[in-house]
C-alpha cells in the first residue's frame, strides 16, 4: 500500500454513528477496533493464523461492540503483524472516548455475568467434593 493510501485510510474519522452505519451498509464486512483505529479485516479473514473466529468475535455491528485491542495485546503480536495491519486499516474512531464508555460498559456487564456463573459452579462443585471426602471416610472406618 502507498503512503497517499495509507494517509487516506487514515485520515478517515468515523464518528461511532458513522460506524454503526458503514457496518449496517456492508454486512458482509467485517470490521473492528483495535487501539481506536477501524480495520476492514474481511479479506484477511482466512488468513489470521488464530482462525477466523478470533477476528468475527470482536466484529463491529452494533452500539455494543467489544474493542479488539486487549485481546489483540495479549496475544503478543509480532512487528510484522502489526506492520501488515496497516493494509486493512480504513479509519479512526472519532469519539474515543464514547467507544472506550461502551466497551468498559459491554465488559463489565461481561465480566459480572462470567462472575456469576463461575462461583454458580464452584460452590456445587466443593459441596460435591465434601461428600464425597466424607463418603471415602465412612467407607474406610466400617
Amino acid at each position: 500500500m502507498s503512503s497517499s493510501a495509507e494517509d487516506n485510510a487514515n485520515s478517515k474519522i468515523y464518528s461511532q454513528e458513522a460506524l454503526f452505519e458503514l457496518t449496517a451498509q456492508n454486512p458482509d464486512r467485517y470490521y473492528l477496533s483495535i487501539h481506536e483505529n477501524v480495520y476492514d479485516v474481511t479479506e484477511f479473514l482466512d488468513e489470521h493464523p488464530g482462525g477466523e473466529e478470533a477476528l468475527k468475535e470482536y466484529q463491529i455491528k452494533d452500539k455494543g461492540f467489544k474493542d479488539a485491542t486487549e485481546s489483540f495485546e495479549d496475544v503478543g503480536h509480532s512487528m510484522d503483524a502489526r506492520d501488515m495491519m496497516k493494509k486493512y486499516q480504513v479509519g479512526v474512531l472519532a469519539d474515543k472516548k464514547e467507544q472506550k464508555k461502551v466497551t468498559s460498559d459491554h465488559d463489565r456487564t461481561q465480566s459480572q455475568s462470567e462472575g456469576l456463573n463461575f462461583s454458580f459452579l464452584v460452590v456445587p462443585a466443593l459441596l460435591l467434593a465434601a461428600v464425597g471426602i466424607a463418603y471415602q471416610l465412612f467407607v474406610n472406618r466400617a
